[in-house]
């Protein structure tokens, strides 16, 4: 099992089924993901754990092209938001350095609950 730390936030919406695909710089660890495997998110607050399912995988080159594939709500972010400033967000992330590098990466989570 993989584990993967999370702002509280974005925590609380994967545990809701909110928030169902999380973005990440497809680095070394997320390419060795598969799906099916189950991956723990540790809440940043409050050190609680979430396990999910890993659903679909996907793969894009930046982070423009990943998310003109989903609502804002699906990734996390207010339903009001553009691409572009989803874009800004992750770039606070990421530098376009480790994007150009690796890509990034689009991992449909289900929670496990109970």
């Amino acid at each position: 099992m993989v584990t993967m730390q999370l702002v509280h936030s974005q925590w609380l919406l994967i545990k809701a089924g909110i928030k169902t695909i999380e973005i990440r710089l497809n680095d070394t660890k997320r390419q060795a993901l598969h799906v099916d495997e189950l991956v723990t998110f540790i809440d940043l607050a409050t050190g609680q754990p979430l396990t999910t399912k890993i659903m679909r995988i996907e793969t894009y080159v930046d982070f423009e092209s990943l998310l003109s594939q989903y609502t804002a709500i699906q990734v996390g972010s207010a339903p009001e938001t553009s691409v572009a400033q989803m874009v800004q967000e992750m770039q606070t992330l990421y530098s376009p350095a480790q994007v150009r590098q690796f890509g990034v990466v689009a991992l449909q989570l289900q929670p496990l609950i109970g």
